[in-house]
């Protein structure tokens, strides 16, 4: 067993990254596969494993009339419940994605975990993950 946290929000990418840089995002082997969808509610967003690893969608900007163009990715979009580690490594690997294709990210991510706490899931300029609480019942505020 460990401590599960349910994480949901979005990271937007400035300025739209071609999807063609994402596709080993939605091919495996690693988990979760993530989807190119509107949402998290899209009923094509959920994949055969999101039960278990949440659901990632690569959320469109456009797709283009002219099929010789890629479809360009403005934001990936979470809807997950696991352990804190679980969520960051896929997280990261879109990050280290995308500002290595020199785009922009900002989080828009917010945790729930167990017991009441709340917080924000943060990418750092470098590209790091960090869990920051904003409250915490009975404790002292931590990061991680």
């Amino acid at each position: 067993m460990g401590y599960e946290y349910s994480v949901k929000g979005t990271v937007q990418v400035a300025p739209p990254i071609p999807f063609p840089a994402l596709l080993p995002l939605t091919q495996g082997p690693d988990l979760p596969i993530f989807c190119l969808a509107p949402g998290v509610e899209d009923p094509d967003a959920a994949g055969p494993w999101s039960d278990l690893v949440g659901v990632w969608a690569l959320i469109p900007e456009d797709v283009p009339l002219d099929q010789a163009q890629p479809v360009t990715v403005s934001a990936l979009a979470v809807s997950h419940v696991s352990k804190s580690g679980s969520i960051s490594q896929p997280l990261a690997r879109f990050v280290r994605r995308c500002l290595a294709a020199g785009h922009e990210v900002v989080s828009e991510l917010t945790f729930n975990g167990e017991e009441g706490e709340r917080g924000e899931v943060r990418v750092t300029p470098g590209g790091d993950i960090e869990w920051v609480e904003t409250f915490a019942p009975g404790r002292a505020l931590t990061r991680w």
